[in-house]
């Protein structure tokens, strides 16, 4: 079973990797960019393969990848470099690989409703609305209900007096439409679900300045994996509702303006846009070091992250 786990949570997270740089890819391709490699991972590299202009290489610390492209961080005159397309060139080909997790969300997601799924709940407000409508039950460990909407109408409620037993949330009836009824379906819930991680990601600096510690539930790479562990054993479709919840969470987190991210990455476009009309040219140099510096801020934290899930996983 682990072994069937590391290979589930290879195959997704290299997976959502690969069809997010495969945004950029084709959009710097489609825009007449050149792109020198193709990478998944980051560091050393462990292999490349030269295809046409392009080398396509896996490198030694396997989270996330990217994109090279002429002229995206040094300066170029080649007349394909990224820096000399057209500047809506840039923004598309910038947000083309958040644009690709959320198509793919969307798909999978359409999918899982078309054959029939539980509710996607994710915040306590959703758990609420799900028990007082009636789809959510508490059920004792033999399976007998122990508390529904019409004997505790309040869900606090019901957990309340359920104290310490043995008692599990289960519902009671599974979503499921017509594929060209599933799929607007899986769009509304794709952006309602973005909402509620981009909820959670404006807990994150709270919860550390005010209780010194991340919030509870974050989790990086080994977090992810003791969470495939945990859905593999309910099958296929749990591990597509799994990789459906990861595509959102890495679309959303792009977007964040973070300098290294394609969200800080747009930043700086739409900020030259703004000064476009004024004729003045934001620092090329500035925005390049503040790439760099928001590079190594992402990986210090991604440490911190892991380091948690270390000590929590295996001392907790």
């Amino acid at each position: 079973m682990i072994l069937l786990s590391i290979l589930a949570f290879i195959v997704i997270f290299s997976s959502l990797i690969l069809i997010h740089e495969a945004g950029h890819f084709f959009a710097a391709k489609k825009s007449g960019v050149k792109v020198l490699e193709f990478g998944l991972g980051f560091g050393k590299k462990i292999y490349g393969k030269q295809v046409g202009e392009t080398e396509f290489t896996i490198n030694a610390i396997p989270f996330g990848g990217f994109v090279r492209m002429e002229g995206e961080e040094e300066a170029s005159n080649d007349p394909r470099s990224f820096r000399n397309v057209v500047l809506w060139k840039q923004m598309i080909i910038t947000l083309a690989g958040v644009f690709m997790n959320f198509v793919f969300a969307i798909l999978l997601l359409s999918i899982l409703f078309s054959l029939g799924t539980n509710p996607i709940l994710i915040s306590k407000n959703d758990y609420i609305k799900a028990y007082e409508s009636g789809a959510l039950v508490l059920q004792n460990k033999d399976g007998s209900t122990f508390a529904s909407v019409e004997t505790f109408p309040s869900l606090d409620d019901a957990v309340e007096s359920a104290g310490d037993a043995d008692i599990k949330m289960t519902f009671v009836q599974k979503i499921k439409k017509p594929f060209l009824k599933a799929l607007p379906f899986a769009f509304t819930e794709t952006f309602r679900i973005s909402w509620a991680v981009v909820e959670k990601v404006s807990e994150i600096p709270i919860e550390i300045i005010e209780n010194h510690k991340l919030p509870d539930g974050m989790a990086g790479p080994l977090g992810i994996a003791e969470v495939t562990h945990k859905v593999v054993p309910l099958g296929i479709l749990a591990l597509l509702k799994l990789a459906a919840l990861l595509s959102i969470s890495l679309g959303v987190m792009n977007l964040l303006p973070i300098p290294a991210l394609d969200g800080g990455r747009f930043f700086f476009q739409i900020l030259a846009l703004l000064l476009m009309p004024f004729k003045i040219k934001h620092s090329e140099k500035l925005e390049e070091w503040a790439h760099v510096g928001g590079y190594f801020l992402l990986m210090g934290f991604l440490l911190v992250v892991t380091w948690n899930d270390i000590v929590r996983i295996f001392f907790l």
